[in-house]
């Protein structure tokens, strides 16, 4: 892989709006639809890993970008991977130690799961018996969550632990379908299953194996997106008008809705040790908007400069704000930092036509992946300097 040039540099007034068109799938979320044909909602946060040695080739290079209304320089590193024979490749998570997971297709377009080193070795995570891996979640041990779909086309979540054994997991002997969407620093697992009847269920299943089921009051369906190290969780219901919201979940099991002001669908994405929740919305006229929840509850729009759909995707334990989003100028997608005053940072590897940033951790080591070859995407690492 030769070098790559760095980041384009970006500088954008402070202030602008957004209109948006359709609620932005990640790009986890559209390469499992491909893959799978299966449940679409659940993949705003869904990506794979595997077990395999795999040649991995980067190259470091220092970027700098404008602050909106600031003259000062600011800077990322930048690492471009890809796994051995990946032909697509989509990060989905980072943890506190710089490990990422995240899934690819291979040259005869089969899905697996990879993780990535901090120190850059990837190899694939595939459970015994898959047919199609994502990995969604990855904590502070390396102990690696996610889930597959068997050779019989059902779903199954799994974990793999450090020395490289899988323990398969289903919420109920009788569940048709079981998804885990994410992880905390110690091992905590958040997701959904379907019951017989097609109802979906929040579950919670802690490091030990225990699971919980939980339904926020009166919903038709309820679906546990992310968790915090004190045992928040986020996620999403659908009301008895099939409109859905956001929700926060007590470690003692109370429920909390919120919506951002004026809107009609709200998903959730992400929260942070704090109770930050960060997430995307739609507004009544379509439009796409990001979005920050304050503990208090509080909630600011997120909207970069001469977006038209917006996707908040991560939030860093200090309240740093990570997504992508789209411009009316032929839908091009840009990657974007937004720090803890507020300021927005649009950035790009050079010639990505579609970036997507995805996931950040403590250090603001950001992960993610871009399109700068024809279609075919890559992973990349960027160290945010401030």
């Amino acid at each position: 892989m030769s070098a790559q040039a760095p980041f384009e540099a970006g500088e954008h007034r402070c202030q602008g709006s957004s209109r948006g068109l359709k609620l932005l799938p990640s790009p986890v979320f559209s390469a499992l639809h491909l893959n799978f044909g299966g449940y679409m909602k659940i993949s705003l946060q869904a990506f794979s890993r595997a077990a395999v040695r795999v040649m991995i080739v980067f190259v470091a290079s220092t970027v700098a970008v404008r602050l909106c209304g600031t003259a000062q320089a600011q800077s990322f590193k930048y690492d471009p991977f890809v796994p051995t024979n990946s032909r697509q490749t989509t990060p989905g998570f980072i943890n506190a130690r710089g490990d990422a997971v995240g899934f690819y297709f291979d040259a005869h377009f089969v899905q697996h799961g990879f993780f990535r080193a901090a120190g850059g070795a990837i190899f694939p995570v595939d459970p015994p018996g898959s047919a199609g891996t994502v990995a969604t979640g990855i904590d502070d041990q390396g102990n690696i969550c996610g889930y597959y779909e068997d050779k019989a086309s059902n779903y199954h979540s799994f974990v793999r632990r450090t020395g490289g054994t899988y323990v398969s997991f289903d919420a109920t002997s009788d569940s048709t379908l079981t998804i885990a969407l994410g992880t905390n620093s110690t091992g905590n697992i958040v997701g959904l299953f379907f019951d017989p009847e097609g109802v979906e269920h929040g579950l919670l299943r802690t490091p030990n194996g225990v699971i919980t089921a939980f339904q926020m009051p009166g919903s038709l369906g309820t679906v546990g997106v992310a968790i915090s190290d004190s045992g928040l969780i986020t996620g999403d219901y659908t009301d008895s008008h099939e409109m859905e919201h956001g929700f926060l979940r007590g470690s003692g099991g109370a429920f909390r809705s919120f919506d951002p002001p004026g809107s009609i669908q709200t998903l959730p994405t992400a929260i942070n040790l704090p109770g930050q929740i960060v997430g995307s919305y739609l507004d009544a006229n379509r439009v796409q908007h990001g979005f920050l929840r304050e503990f208090d509850g509080t909630i600011v729009s997120i909207d970069p400069p001469g977006s038209v759909m917006t996707l908040v995707s991560s939030i860093s334990p200090d309240g740093v704000v990570v997504g992508y989003y789209q411009t009316s100028d032929s839908f091009a997608q840009n990657g974007f930092l937004r720090t803890v005053d507020g300021t927005i940072m649009s950035f790009n590897p050079s010639g990505s036509t579609e970036t997507n940033v995805v996931g950040i951790n403590g250090a603001h080591q950001v992960i993610g992946s871009e399109n700068s070859h024809d279609g075919i995407f890559r992973g990349f690492l960027a160290q945010y300097i401030p």
